[in-house]
């Protein structure tokens, strides 16, 4: 009886590795996109089948920005195949209950936890009405924790003009906050 040497599969060493690495942040990303986890698994899904079928070497220096292009693209295409967008539900934010026992301190941090998932509510509707790039790069700077290059890779934009988005779009949520707190 021979023992065939085996075969070690470089788009499946590399589909492990990016799995482990980036399925948690491929899908709050998607879910900052599509608001529903069951399609942004989906999203997800679809991504990492793409990545499977690609050559190892095309992509394994730039994997990151390239799982979240991709990942991008098939989140709008499956908006544009629905024909409407949704956004995050209020539920989505919600208050951790604490663990003390005093009831004045468990009050003031409910209290606390209220004004800032309130806030939170309204800084992510303000992300909302940002410009569509403003607010892709945002979600990929902040949700998905991508740098500006490889934003810059993901949405084919120079690393200078993902600065000059980000700091745009923080002008524009400094504009909005000052004009709701006056």
């Amino acid at each position: 009886m021979s023992a065939s040497p085996r075969v070690i599969d470089p788009s499946a060493v590399l589909l492990r590795r990016a799995l482990t690495e980036f399925e948690v942040p491929l899908t709050r990303f998607a879910v900052s996109i599509l608001g529903d986890i069951g399609r942004s698994r989906d999203a997800v899904q679809d991504t990492f089948i793409k990545l499977y079928s690609q050559d190892p070497k095309t992509v394994e220096d730039k994997v990151k920005a390239w799982l979240f292009t991709v990942c991008r693209n098939r989140c709008y295409d499956i908006l544009r195949k629905e024909n409407r967008m949704t956004r995050l539900e209020d539920d989505g934010i919600h208050a951790l209950a604490s663990s003390t026992d005093d009831p004045a301190q468990l009050m003031a941090r409910t209290e606390d936890r209220e004004k800032l998932d309130s806030d939170l509510r309204k800084l992510l509707l303000m992300i909302e009405e940002l410009p569509a790039r403003q607010r892709e790069v945002m979600r990929l700077k902040f949700q998905a924790d991508l740098s500006y290059k490889e934003i810059g890779e993901a949405l084919g934009i120079t690393i200078s003009n993902v600065g000059f988005v980000v700091h745009s779009a923080f002008k524009k949520l400094r504009e909005a906050i000052n004009q709701t707190e006056e």
